[in-house]
C-alpha cells in the first residue's frame, strides 16, 4: 500500500495536476496559479479625509497606501481595527492646559481604492477604510482656552491594524501577517471634498493697515449678474486658517446645489478676522461695550474690492450674515453702511441691546435684516440681544423676519442614547440655517434673500 500511494504522488507531481492539491512542489491558489509565498508584512502611510457636519468636520475615512497590492476580495471592514489618538480640550475641568483622549473608531466599509480613495475592483496597494462619524466621534478641530478659538489636533492619530482572524492577501496570494502604518495625521494633506471649488486663504490688507484673510467661491459663468452672500464667523472660527472658518460651523451648505438653487447662483465671501469680530482695541479686548469694531474698516474694504474684481455680482444685491461675533459684526456693518446691503441674516447676535443707540436703529431699520435665535440660548441671552432689538426696529418700522426655535437638535439621524435626535448647544442656531430650516410666515429665509435687492 506504501508503494501505491508513493507511486500515486509521483505521477501527480509529474503531470502537475492542480486536483492533487500541489503544484510546483508549493500550495496552489484558488486558481491554479503560482502558488501563494510565505507570510508577508505590509507597511504604509495613510491620508485622511475630512467632511463638514452641522457640528463641525469629521474624518470619515482614512486611505492606506502601503508597499504591496492587495486582493480586493479579501478586504472587509471586519479585518481592521481603528484607534483615534488627539489632542484634546478638557471639558470638565476647563484647564487651558490640554489633554491626550483615545476613541474606538468604527470601520463601516473596507475596499481597494485608487489614491483618491474610488473603490476599485482589481488589487491595489490603496485601501480606503470609511469611519463611523458623529457629534462626539471622529472631529479633529481642538479648542484652545487660551485664545477662544479652534485648531486642529496636533497630535492626530489613526492607529491602524488587522484584527484577530484578519484574512488579507497580498497580490500574490501571500496571506498578510502584520500591517504597520504611520499614524500621525497630516492633515494639510488631507482629502476635504467639501471644499473644492473654494479659493482658500486670501489675502486683503484695508487702508487702515489691517489685513484678512478670506475664502471665495464663484458660481458658475452667467449672463446675468448673481447676488454675493457673505459670511462672518463665530469666536471659534477666527485665526489664520481659512479651512477653520468654512468647517467650523458647515458653511460649505452655501456653495452646494440647494443654496445654490435657491439663489438663482451665487458668490460667497467668507472673511476670516485674525483675532475676533467684537475686538475694539488693539489689546485684544472684545467683550464689547457698543464700540466700533476694529475690522470694520477692512471688512467693507474687502467687500467692495471683490465687487470690483468680480463683474458678475451684482452689487444691489449684496448681502451680509454670520453667527454670535460674526451676528454683532453683521449688525455693526448695517450701523454703519445703511444704504449697502440688500439684506442681513443675524444668527444668535452677539450685539447688546443696550449698546445699541436710537440713531444706530434707524441705520439698522434701512436693511431688511431676518434674525435667527434659539430661547434657551445661553451664551448669548437673546432676552439681551435679538429679542429687544427685533422690537426696537418693528417699532421703526424695519422689514424684519425671525425664526425662533426652542432649543438646537440634529435632524440628519443622530441620536442621543434613548433615541431621541441629539440636542445641541441652544448658542449653535446656525444649524438650522445650514440645514434652510429658518422659516417666517410660510417664507424661508433662503428663498427670502434670493429675493432681495437694494
Amino acid at each position: 500500500m506504501k508503494k501505491l500511494t508513493s507511486g500515486l504522488l509521483t505521477l501527480c507531481l509529474a503531470l502537475n495536476l492542480a486536483a492533487c492539491g500541489t503544484q510546483g512542489g508549493q500550495p496552489a491558489d484558488n486558481g491554479g496559479n503560482a502558488a501563494a509565498a510565505e507570510p508577508v508584512s505590509v507597511s504604509g502611510t495613510q491620508a485622511a479625509v475630512v467632511e463638514g457636519f452641522d457640528w463641525g468636520p469629521g474624518v470619515t475615512k482614512t486611505i492606506l497606501a502601503l508597499d504591496q497590492a492587495i486582493q480586493p476580495d479579501s478586504v472587509s471592514a471586519e479585518a481592521f481595527a481603528v484607534k483615534e489618538v488627539k489632542e484634546s480640550f478638557d471639558w470638565e475641568t476647563m484647564e487651558p492646559e490640554h489633554i491626550m483622549v483615545e476613541n474606538e473608531r468604527e470601520v463601516t466599509d473596507a475596499y481597494t481604492c485608487d489614491e483618491n480613495g474610488a473603490q476599485v475592483s482589481e488589487a491595489s496597494d490603496h485601501i480606503a477604510l470609511e469611519l463611523y462619524c458623529a457629534h462626539d466621534t471622529g472631529n479633529p478641530f481642538c479648542y484652545d482656552n487660551n485664545d477662544w478659538k479652534n485648531l486642529w489636533c496636533s497630535p492626530y492619530q489613526l492607529q491602524v491594524s488587522l484584527t484577530e482572524g484578519a484574512a488579507l492577501a497580498a497580490e500574490s496570494g501571500a496571506p498578510v501577517s502584520g500591517l504597520t502604518v504611520a499614524e500621525e495625521i497630516d492633515f494639510s494633506a488631507a482629502q476635504m471634498p467639501d471644499l473644492d471649488g473654494i479659493t482658500m486663504d486670501q489675502s486683503f490688507t484695508g487702508s487702515d493697515g489691517r489685513s484678512l484673510l478670506y475664502a471665495s467661491y464663484e458660481p458658475a459663468a452667467s449672463d446675468e449678474k448673481k447676488p454675493l452672500v457673505i459670511w462672518l464667523h463665530g469666536v471659534g472660527e477666527g485665526g489664520d486658517d481659512t479651512s477653520i472658518a468654512l468647517l467650523g460651523n458647515e458653511v460649505t451648505a452655501l456653495m452646494k446645489e440647494e443654496f445654490q438653487t435657491a439663489m438663482g447662483g451665487a458668490y460667497i465671501l467668507v472673511p476670516q478676522a485674525s483675532s475676533f469680530w467684537m475686538a475694539y482695541d488693539d489689546e485684544g479686548h472684545w467683550d464689547n461695550p457698543g464700540i466700533d469694531s476694529i475690522y470694520r474698516v477692512v471688512l467693507k474694504e474687502l467687500i467692495d474690492s471683490y465687487v470690483a474684481e468680480n463683474p458678475g455680482i451684482d452689487p444691489n444685491r449684496i448681502i451680509i450674515g454670520g453667527c454670535s461675533n460674526g451676528g454683532y459684526m453683521t449688525i455693526n456693518m448695517e450701523i454703519h453702511y445703511p444704504d449697502f446691503f440688500a439684506a442681513a441674516y443675524p444668527i444668535c447676535e452677539a450685539y447688546g441691546n443696550a449698546n445699541i443707540t436710537d440713531e444706530e436703529i434707524r441705520n439698522i431699520a434701512t436693511t431688511p435684516t431676518w434674525f435667527v435665535y434659539a430661547d434657551n440660548d445661553t451664551t448669548v441671552d437673546p432676552k439681551e440681544h435679538s429679542v429687544p432689538t427685533i422690537e426696537r426696529l418693528r417699532a421703526a418700522g424695519a422689514d424684519v423676519h425671525c425664526s425662533v426655535f426652542e432649543d438646537v437638535h440634529d435632524m440628519n439621524g443622530y441620536t442621543d442614547e434613548d433615541g431621541s435626535p441629539h440636542q445641541y448647544a441652544g448658542h449653535w442656531s446656525w444649524v438650522y440655517f445650514f440645514n434652510n430650516q429658518c422659516e417666517d410666515g410660510g417664507v424661508k429665509l433662503w428663498d427670502w434673500l434670493a429675493q432681495q435687492s437694494r
